[in-house]
């Protein structure tokens, strides 16, 4: 009985130990929430759009200027842009055209544009100061430490060249992400476009914080 008692209380010390090291196992494969570290400096580019130029020699009044909407668009893209970035903590700025590209960050850039009715993409152009009807706001973020890429060429189609809506081929190496709009979209439009946006970019960086330097 004692011999049969003392194997008894061994098996389970020997049980008792397999579970531990099973259960410590167990929490070693655990996946760990990665640890915020700090965020990067992302600069913010102003999205391109296509004005609609005078015709004829009569000045276009400033009233009647299709360029004050599309200023006011690319203006409210990127400031929305950039406030949501400050609010997620990060080290914001404006990057605008002719300024030189950082070697290092993260850049959001992009561009509006329009599907026509033969469903090609085309950069969206403002005709009228009072301009509506639906745009997509096409948005990429970019590694500064990598080379630029263009996030579209002009369509090779007949009697399509460089000029306000043209036709466009959206470039396959660049992921792009689209909102749609309308041109005359008020602020809380561009102020929910930059937040997701914005959250796209932190959830980014944690599933991959290393993404950036390399």
């Amino acid at each position: 009985m004692k011999t049969l008692a003392r194997l008894l209380f061994i098996g389970a010390i020997l049980l008792s130990g397999n579970w531990s090291v099973g259960d410590a196992s167990a929490r070693r494969g655990r996946p760990q929430t990665p640890t915020a570290g700090p965020k990067p400096p992302v600069y913010v580019s102003d999205f391109q759009i296509d004005v609609l130029p005078p015709s004829g020699s009569i000045p276009q009044q400033p009233e009647n200027d299709p360029q004050k909407l599309a200023n006011h668009i690319v203006e409210l893209m990127s400031t929305k842009l950039f406030i949501a970035l400050q609010k997620a903590g990060y080290p914001a700025a404006r990057m605008r055209r002719g300024d030189a590209r950082p070697d290092s960050g993260v850049q959001i850039r992009g561009l509006f544009a329009e599907v026509d009715n033969e469903n090609h993409w085309r950069r969206a152009i403002i005709r009228t100061a009072t301009d509506s009807g639906k745009i997509q706001a096409l948005v990429a973020v970019a590694n500064l430490a990598k080379p630029d890429q263009a996030l579209y060429e002009i369509a090779h189609l007949p009697g399509n060249e460089d000029k306000p809506g043209s036709v466009i081929t959206l470039s396959p190496y660049v992921p792009l992400t689209k909102y749609e709009l309308s041109k005359d979209a008020n602020d809380d439009v561009f102020r929910g476009i930059a937040a997701r946006v914005v959250n796209d970019l932190t959830e980014l960086l944690q599933r991959n914080p290393a993404a950036i330097s390399e």
